[in-house]
């Protein structure tokens, strides 16, 4: 299995940067690839034929909770009449009144959403991030830095579901955090690979007519320069091999049972764990059911 060399250099020559910088100052500030910020209106304007389709969601959610205040200002109002029946009565009306108009609109937003789908897309690299999201604090408390070195801006999806990558993805990340030393460091690259392009030991288990995404992870130990009493002693790689974490092992399972693989190999003299997960790719296009909540939360304008 080979190492992308820009990605062999950004652990590798970590020291030789002045201050302890990781990467220049223009490659920590230049922000990482990201789809066109319209490419996802675009789709759903495709779907519906119209640009009204988001300020429509927008006035539903909005009248909805117009009419569940008017409920509670009515339940309040009744004691203000003379009569308690009276009041009573209007409370009663009002009340059915709304939640019938309430129960309208939320058919009509189901309605929307299972007659305008979603297309589909970045999935891997938004459940990359929400993982390293959710282990922040640990992350912290390691003082172990994420490299985020390249994501590719078109990465395809994969066949796999949601649930499966977001099993893969946590049960690597639980691992790395497990076994990457204080101040470790760990970098990320996605890319879409041909077969024959990949150098992995099991590549004869690739199909030659599919192409595949490839999820390449580095984690480096503690720099022996810094602090040599929280040296911990390098296992030779057959013996660390037989020692992978059962994390590895089922997600390992996970990807062979889908059509896809994984390998990992450590490099002693590096001090270096090199984690290579190969995806199958989707070759149709993928769409999927929002909530009208999610909807207008990936709709937001990102500028």
């Amino acid at each position: 299995m080979s190492i992308p060399q820009e990605l062999k250099d950004l652990v590798e020559n970590e020291n030789e940067n002045p201050k302890g910088k990781l990467l220049s100052d223009s490659s920590i500030n230049k922000p990482s690839p990201k789809l066109p910020p319209t490419q996802e209106k675009e789709i759903l304007q495709d779907l519906n034929g119209n640009h009204l389709f988001p300020l429509l969601l927008e006035l539903l959610d909005r009248t909805r909770g117009s009419l569940a205040a008017m409920k509670t200002l009515a339940f309040y109002s009744r004691e203000n009449f003379k009569n308690p029946e009276l009041g009573d009565y209007f409370y009663r009306v009002v009340s059915e009144d709304i939640e019938k108009t309430i129960s309208l609109l939320d058919c009509f937003c189901e309605y929307l959403n299972v007659n305008t789908p979603v297309k589909k897309v970045d999935t891997i690299h938004k459940m990359i991030e929400e993982i390293l999201a959710e282990n922040q604090q640990e992350l912290v408390n390691k003082e172990i830095k994420i490299i985020r070195k390249q994501f590719d801006p078109q990465l395809p999806e994969t066949t796999l579901t949601d649930e499966q990558l977001r099993f893969i993805f946590n049960s690597i990340f639980q691992y790395l955090l497990f076994s990457t030393t204080q101040r470790g460091r760990i970098g990320i690259m996605t890319r879409s690979i041909d077969p024959e392009d990949w150098r992995g030991e099991q590549k004869a288990l690739l199909q030659k007519n599919q192409k595949y995404i490839e999820v390449l992870i580095v984690s480096t130990q503690l720099d022996l320069k810094r602090d040599p009493m929280e040296i911990v002693p390098s296992l030779p790689e057959e013996e660390h091999e037989k020692k992978m974490d059962i994390f590895l092992q089922l997600v390992k399972k996970t990807l062979e049972k889908n059509r896809g693989l994984m390998e990992a190999k450590w490099d002693a003299q590096k001090r270096m764990t090199i984690l290579s997960v190969v995806l199958p790719i989707e070759r149709r296009n993928v769409f999927q059911f929002l909530s009208p909540q999610d909807r207008l939360k990936k709709m937001e304008r990102k500028d």
